[in-house]
């Protein structure tokens, strides 16, 4: 169970949807504090007391000081687990280093940390962060300029399980925004990429909350497979975001086909079962060889339209009915599960692969949105 009791700097995790904060001077007064669990705590106005408001602006202070060198904050969002924001986090950070750009990457998925693995490969397990002389946490790199921070440095077992109630991850989600050294040797950061947990409770509270005190929340990029079970999910991601004013750069849908060329296909006998690959691949270089290089596609879901009168299906109608862009669909591709699990970036180790080309229209669409001046 989370806990309940509320602090001065944001909102618990279950306070009602139109809360005012603690720190107001209408808390547990407001009409929307009606039904609140917290209103008891809230109306002794404790949190509103001198000492609460100089320990808020203290920390403000700090989070826009850190944050200062950041150009923009990209959330990546999505209310249903297992739809691949990790997947989309690392490649979008990867796409963007490899165009030069300064980035970090940081997975605020404190119960479930995959980031780190899908930019650092098994050279993850054996990374650590460290505390510079200024007492700052250096973020792990894997590569020049793309910095990784992640809880999953700071376990002592990789398998440890993270058991650990609100209070306390919202403590280490704030040190991960005030007490990391993103800057390096540089300048400052492009872009910050924010991998977060499915759903939207204390994880993303914070994390919004928090940059919404430094004027730092650039947007989001929204994350969705095909399936209505998980578009469910995802709408309620979307509202989410528009109670609590985050962008929404773009909606994704992920892993609603397989995409491959014909030579990396396995065969089967519909009989017996019998694996038959090479033998068809034979055939195919013998007499008709320029279809090993075809692409074969095979939609995965079959997505019932609830609007009829509609030509757009699945995800790109669920961004159509909230006015956000849809961005497009990143297929099932073999080349960009064997790179997340090598953590290595697919549009360098395979340029011409599907989701090398997707992926860099997702980092077209993003750096028009959000620009910076390369290096700045």
């Amino acid at each position: 169970m989370t806990e309940t009791v509320p602090t001065e700097a944001h909102p618990p995790a279950n306070a009602n949807s139109e809360c005012v904060g603690p720190a107001s001077e209408s808390a547990g007064k407001n009409s929307a504090c009606q039904g609140c669990p917290n209103q008891s705590a809230c109306s002794t106005g404790a949190f509103n007391s001198p000492e609460a408001k100089a320990k808020a602006q203290q920390e403000t202070q700090s989070l826009k000081a850190s944050l200062s060198n950041v150009s923009h904050v990209i959330l990546v969002l999505s209310g249903k687990g297992g739809v691949g924001k990790s997947t989309l986090a690392a490649q979008l950070s990867h796409t963007l280093a490899s165009q030069g750009f300064a980035v970090g990457l940081l997975d605020v998925d404190l119960c479930g940390p995959s980031a780190p693995r899908m930019v650092l490969g098994d050279a993850y397990a054996t990374s650590q962060v460290h505390r510079s002389g200024s007492g700052a946490w250096t973020p792990v790199y894997a590569s020049p300029n793309l910095a990784v921070m992640s809880i999953s440095f700071l376990l002592e077992q990789n398998n440890a399980a993270v058991i650990w109630r609100g209070p306390r991850k919202n403590a280490l989600i704030q040190q991960f925004l005030t007490e990391v050294d993103w800057t390096g040797d540089t300048d400052g950061l492009d872009y910050l990429i924010v991998d977060t947990p499915p759903g939207t409770s204390d994880e993303h509270i914070s994390t919004v909350q928090y940059l919404q005190k430094a004027g730092a929340v650039s947007g989001a990029v929204v994350v969705t497979t095909p399936e209505e079970v998980s578009l469910a999910d995802v709408r309620k991601e979307l509202n989410f975001c528009e109670k609590t004013k985050v962008p929404v750069l773009g909606v994704v849908e992920n892993m609603g086909s397989l995409q491959t060329t014909i030579s990396k296909l396995t065969f089967r006998d519909p009989k017996s079962g019998d694996d038959k690959t090479e033998d068809v691949l034979k055939q195919l270089q013998e007499k008709c060889p320029e279809l090993l290089d075809m692409v074969a596609s095979a939609d995965l879901f079959r997505v019932v339209d609830n609007n009829p009168q509609s030509t757009k299906k699945g995800a790109e109608q669920m961004a159509e009915q909230y006015n956000v862009p849809f961005w497009g669909s990143l297929p099932l591709d073999t080349d960009l599960l064997k790179c997340c699990e090598q953590g290595k970036p697919v549009v360098e180790e395979c340029p011409n692969s599907i989701a090398s080309k997707t992926l860099t229209g997702f980092v077209q669409r993003l750096t028009k949105a959000l620009p910076v001046e390369m290096g700045k």
